[in-house]
């Protein structure tokens, strides 16, 4: 019986503390460092970036007089 070495999908570093990853818990080693990432995000340190785009055309809004 050969042992095989893991792939690398299994040894992934969480993105918290940077301790090898759980598979119950992936991409993190706890369920401490996965609510902590969720609190992250619902206390808005986590943002995803927005674009805004000006949709209407200026001169349809300009008064008749100018």
């Amino acid at each position: 019986m050969a042992i095989t070495k893991p792939s690398k999908s299994i040894l992934k570093k969480c993105p918290n503390c940077e301790k090898l990853a759980v598979a119950k818990f992936r991409p993190f080693c706890s369920s401490r460092c996965s609510q902590l990432d969720l609190s992250k995000w619902l206390n808005e340190n986590y943002r995803v970036p927005v674009v805004e785009i000006d949709d209407f055309d200026e001169e349809e809004f300009l008064d008749e007089e100018n």
